[in-house]
């Protein structure tokens, strides 16, 4: 795992965990323009960094200790805004779980809101990934321009956009321990009182459409959020394409936690 950092060190503190299947440099811009009013680190998961092509991706878990571990050691354990989009959540979902930090401000954007199966047996996880995780790994990992365009429409993120943010390089094994070690996992809701807990949805696609269609039962169960629709917007838009308005989100989002 890797560290990019922008912005002076006594700044209030961003973190920022990228999509799955996917680079940081999808939100590299962002986090550079985000830099002149916070301090920003920008995490790079192991088995998807191009600078670091050899490792492999373990858990959500190992990757939310080690970011938690980073923030304890280089920021006393501290964090002004928790950042996460797309799979990126589940790792934010983990982070929150670290009774070492103090988080602020959580923001959740186009978040899963299903659950994985309950599945307990090491053959029903594999034939699970091989079906599951298969899919997207053909998809997105190896990438014509068939499946561009497909995952273009479907996120209404522009092609272009697709292009950067893909990560092409990462082997099965690491998509494959992506979804292997949350299978029969609970997402534990109770943590979003740990924080001022926000969460984004650009529905300009199907996929974020999707992705929140259990919005009312999460409603129902109590914890606190407060929910944005972004109508206009792709899965993930807001910090991929549009770095000044996405600054001006954030830093709305962290103001208002602090009231």
């Amino acid at each position: 795992m890797k560290y990019f950092t922008f912005g002076k060190e006594t700044d209030p503190l961003v973190v920022i965990l990228h999509g799955g299947g996917t680079s940081y440099r999808g939100a590299e811009p962002t986090a550079r323009l985000l830099g002149e009013q916070f301090r920003v680190v920008l995490v790079a998961y192991d088995g998807f960094n191009p600078t670091e092509p050899d490792t492999e991706f373990k858990s959500v878990m190992d990757e939310a200790k080690r970011v938690g571990d980073y923030v304890v050691e280089h920021h006393q354990g501290r964090i002004d805004v928790l950042y996460g989009i797309s799979f990126g959540c589940r790792v934010l979902m983990e982070v929150l779980k670290d009774e070492r930090l103090t988080i602020t401000a959580t923001i959740a954007d186009g978040m899963s809101l299903r659950e994985y199966p309950d599945i307990r047996s090491k053959v029903g996880k594999d034939v699970y990934c091989f079906f599951f995780t298969g899919l997207f790994y053909t998809v997105m990992a190896h990438p014509g321009p068939l499946r561009k365009r497909f995952l273009a429409k479907v996120t209404g993120r522009s092609l272009s956009e697709v292009d950067r943010v893909l990560y092409t390089k990462a082997t099965w094994k690491s998509w494959k321990n992506q979804d292997y070690w949350l299978i029969g996992r609970k997402t534990d809701y109770s943590r979003f009182t740990r924080t001022h807990m926000f969460l984004w949805y650009g529905i300009k696609g199907t996929v974020d459409r999707k992705l929140s269609a259990n919005l009312d039962q999460l409603k129902a169960m109590g914890y606190p959020f407060e929910l944005k629709i972004f109508p206009e917007l792709g899965h993930g838009g807001l910090a991929g394409e549009h770095p000044a308005r996405f600054v001006e989100e954030v830093t709305a989002a962290w103001q208002k936690s602090l009231n």
